[in-house]
């Protein structure tokens, strides 16, 4: 991989003695000149390495497998699928709230419906329905703090408040499920490999810069 060089220079003088192990590049620079060394670019994190990560960070919880695959045919992170799954129920796939949410992410009865959903307690169907559902907050509201909002208390009342609306249970929501999103993907995320060292080092004299190759 080539290091590129970037100089704005008045005047540039590069030397190297034939037949020396001692071969370098002298920059006299102008007062008000500059420079700009670039490093090598950085490798790249492969698709097969990211999924990995993810796979690792993500594996060991319920319903690892469903949520993926519920997540990738929904469009959606299944960060994001995880997160709202235990803010909702923390994976107890016979979960019944008090207003008749069902199953792993709490569908309401008609939620599952206009899904296709004809048992949610099944939690392919769960989750399938819910990663849909969600993208279609994502692509309507963009915001997540909205897409929750939405998620919790209706898209009707987040489009009737203008934003989150001042309910105390979606006020609490919101962050959590942000919070728990947010440590996931913290979580799934492959550490990025170092930069590799740059092949130039630059020593000054005492009226020029030199770059050299480093080890020379």
């Amino acid at each position: 991989m080539k290091c590129l060089l970037f100089l704005m220079l008045s005047s540039i003088w590069c030397a190297g003695a034939q037949g020396s192990d001692d071969a370098d590049y002298r920059l006299q620079l102008d007062e008000d000149a500059s420079y700009r060394l670039y490093q090598p670019e950085a490798p790249r994190i492969s698709d097969y390495a990211r999924r990995q990560a993810r796979r690792a960070a993500l594996g060991a919880l319920p319903f690892a497998t469903q949520i993926e695959q519920a997540a990738e045919a929904g469009g959606i992170e299944p960060e994001l699928l995880h997160a709202v799954v235990d803010a909702e129920s923390a994976y107890n796939a016979r979960a019944v709230s008090p207003r008749g949410a069902l199953g792993l992410a709490q569908l309401m009865p008609e939620t599952a419906r206009d899904y296709g959903v004809a048992d949610a307690f099944r939690p392919a169907d769960n989750l399938r329905a819910s990663a849909r559902h969600l993208r279609s907050l994502l692509d309507r509201f963009g915001r997540l703090d909205l897409v929750l909002s939405a998620y919790n208390a209706g898209a009707g009342t987040v489009k009737k408040y203008g934003g989150v609306p001042p309910y105390p249970e979606t006020r609490a929501y919101v962050p959590r499920v942000s919070d728990r999103y947010e440590a996931l993907k913290k979580l799934s995320t492959p550490v990025a490999p170092p930069l590799p060292a740059s092949p130039y080092r630059l020593r000054a004299d005492s009226t020029e810069t030199r770059l050299v190759q480093s080890g020379l």
